[in-house]
C-alpha cells in the first residue's frame, strides 16, 4: 500500500476539519496511521503564560476528542501539540515520523484570500517534499454513508510518473466498488503569432495531434487492461488547448470524488517542486487533488534547504512496458 503514516495538521478551525474525512478514507483504504498535529504559533506576541498553558491543555483535549472519534472507525491515531512556526514544525514532524502523506485544506482559520492557498499550505507542499491532498473547503466529503471514493480520475501523460500514480491508486482502491478514469489530454500545439496560420501549418498541426491521439488510445487501453484487477478502469482521451483546464473541468463533469496525479509531468524541470499542469490543477480545481511525490531523501533535503539540486528519481518508478513505446 502506498501510505503508512498520514499527517493531518489542524489549527482548531472547522475549515481545517473538513480534511478529516479524506484522511479517514485513505487510512481505511491503505491501513495507515493518522497523526493529528496542532502547532501553537510562537510568533504570537503578548500572550499571558498562564493563558498559553491553558490553551495547550484545551488543544490536547480537542485532539483527544478527534482521535477517539477516528479510532472508533478502526484506525490507529496519534496526536501531538508542539510550539513554533506552523509550516516549519509541520515539515519537521514529517521528517521525524517519516510521514508519507499530508492531508490538509487549502485554507485554515485565516480564511480565503486572493491567493490560491493559505500561506501555511503553500509552505507545506513547497517545503515538505511529501505526497499530499489539497481539499477545497466548503465541499461535502464523498459517499459519507460508506466513507469510500466512488470515482477517481488519474491524470496520465505517457510518463513513468503518471503510470506509477495509476498503479498506486489502483493498489489502494483494489477490491472496492469504484471506478478509476485514466484521462490523457492531447495538447493542441500553440502557434502564437499575429497572423492566422496557413493551410499547410494547420494541416501539419492536425496531423501531429492525430498521431498523438491514435498512440494515446492504444496506450490507455493497454494501461487499463493491466490495471483491471478487482476495479473498474475506464480510459478517456481528449484533445484540448489547455491540458490543466481540461483535467479539472472533466473531473467536475464526470462527478469524480478525487483527482490523482504526479507532482511531475513529462515537461517538469528538474528544479521544480511541481509541474505547471499539476500546480494549475490543484490551484483551480474545486475537487480534492491527491499529489504523489517521488523525490529521493537527498533531493528532499535540497528542497528544504532551498537549493536547486532537485532531480526526479526514476529508479523507483516501474519500467514502461515495451507495448507502450
Amino acid at each position: 500500500m502506498p501510505f503508512k503514516h498520514i499527517l493531518l495538521p489542524l489549527d482548531g478551525s472547522s475549515i481545517a476539519e473538513e480534511a478529516i474525512a479524506h484522511a479517514v478514507m485513505l487510512a481505511q483504504n491503505s491501513g495507515a496511521k493518522i497523526h493529528l498535529l496542532h502547532v501553537q504559533n510562537s510568533d504570537e506576541q503578548g500572550i499571558d503564560p498562564v493563558d498559553w498553558r491553558l490553551r495547550r491543555v484545551e488543544l490536547r483535549s480537542y485532539l483527544n476528542r478527534l482521535a477517539e472519534r477516528i479510532s472508533e472507525q478502526g484506525i490507529n491515531v496519534a496526536q501531538s501539540v508542539v510550539e513554533g512556526r506552523p509550516a516549519e514544525q509541520i515539515v519537521e514532524y514529517c521528517e521525524e515520523v517519516d510521514i508519507d502523506l499530508i492531508v490538509f485544506t487549502a485554507y485554515g482559520k485565516g480564511g480565503v484570500s486572493r491567493f490560491d492557498f493559505g500561506s501555511t499550505a503553500q509552505k507545506i507542499f513547497s517545503g515538505s517534499g511529501r505526497s499530499f491532498i489539497i481539499v477545497r473547503p466548503g465541499l461535502k466529503p464523498p459517499a459519507q454513508d460508506n466513507m469510500a471514493y466512488r470515482r477517481i480520475l488519474v491524470s496520465m501523460d505517457g510518463s513513468s510518473h503518471s503510470e506509477w500514480v495509476a498503479c498506486q491508486a489502483a493498489s489502494m482502491m483494489r477490491g472496492q466498488e469504484m471506478e478509476m478514469i485514466l484521462l490523457q489530454v492531447i495538447a493542441v500545439p500553440e502557434m502564437p503569432r499575429k497572423m492566422p496560420i496557413t493551410r499547410e501549418e494547420h494541416a501539419t498541426r492536425e496531423k501531429f495531434v492525430e498521431c498523438n491521439r491514435r498512440a494515446g488510445e492504444v496506450y490507455l487501453e493497454e494501461m487499463a487492461r493491466q490495471l483491471e484487477n478487482g476495479i473498474k478502469v475506464r480510459p478517456m482521451l481528449l484533445v484540448a488547448q489547455n491540458v490543466a483546464e481540461c483535467i479539472y473541468a472533466t473531473a467536475a463533469e464526470e462527478d469524480v470524488d478525487l483527482i490523482a496525479m504526479s507532482a511531475h509531468d513529462w515537461q517538469t524541470g528538474e528544479h521544480h517542486v511541481t509541474g505547471t499542469v499539476c500546480h494549475t490543477v490543484m490551484s483551480h480545481s474545486n475537487l480534492p487533488v491527491l499529489i504523489f511525490q517521488d523525490l529521493q531523501e537527498s533531493q528532499l533535503q535540497a528542497l528544504r534547504a532551498g537549493t536547486d539540486a532537485c532531480q526526479i528519481r526514476h529508479s523507483t518508478l516501474p519500467v514502461r512496458n515495451e507495448a507502450h513505446r
